[in-house]
């Protein structure tokens, strides 16, 4: 259930909760699918997943962190990593008295940033844990499915993610389109820099489809559930 939708009377004041902390992004993807691409995919993902546990309080997203590398591209809006870590202090502390569990997961590169956060503070009798959406066999699937290279950043599996989710969102790219070989997007901190269109994708196809990101998107679905299952078994 969404925090945002039910009332204070809905929750008993002896109760412990487990909360779901979403992180998106507003950042830019590209010429071809939205600023707010991360949060619409963590937001479906959390809601396939949540369904299955109507006991789980799901916080609302936060959509904005760690963007810094997309900066200079118009519309992108970021935290800085210490502010990112300090807000999502603020929010664990605000609920710590109603939590047992607090997972905190994300789609994009928040990763680093949530692992330390959990490292470096420890809040009393709740657990503070990071469910990833991915992981190296995840990947492998998904390089099946595509038969070649995950894209980095806006490209074949974000935009058939999109399209499974919003494809009124997306313009499918043409074939015509050229792709820039992108080699070590993330080293300067600073992606315009190698990427001017803000695509990272050296697969040598296009690979847009509704169909491939269904079957994409169930495969993060499917590592989101069995991580939550997983720490709720052992809890």
């Amino acid at each position: 259930m969404e925090l945002k939708k039910i009332k204070t009377i809905d929750l008993e004041n002896t109760k412990k909760y487990n909360f779901i902390l979403p992180l998106g992004a507003t950042e830019q993807h590209g010429p071809f699918i939205p600023i707010g691409t991360d949060t619409y995919i963590i937001d479906y993902l959390v809601k396939k997943v949540s369904s299955k546990y109507p006991e789980i309080i799901v916080l609302p997203t936060l959509e904005y962190s760690r963007s810094q590398e997309h900066r200079g591209f118009p519309g992108t809006v970021w935290l800085k990593e210490e502010t990112l870590e300090k807000v999502m202090f603020d929010i664990c502390n605000s609920i710590k008295k109603e939590a047992r569990n607090i997972f905190i997961t994300s789609f994009h590169a928040n990763d680093l940033v949530i692992k330390k956060f959990i490292k470096e503070n420890n809040f009393k009798n709740i657990n503070i844990v990071h469910l990833e959406v991915c992981d190296e066999e995840d990947e492998k699937l998904i390089f099946k499915i595509l038969n070649g290279s995950l894209d980095d950043h806006a490209g074949n599996t974000e935009i058939s993610n999109m399209l499974a989710i919003d494809k009124s969102l997306v313009e499918v790219p043409s074939p015509d389109f050229k792709k820039r070989e992108v080699n070590n997007p993330w080293e300067t901190d600073n992606l315009i820099e190698k990427s001017p269109n803000g695509i990272v994708d050296n697969h040598p196809k296009w690979i847009t489809e509704e169909k491939t990101g269904k079957e994409i998107l169930n495969i993060y679905e499917n590592r989101l559930r069995q991580n939550l299952k997983s720490f709720l078994n052992k809890d």
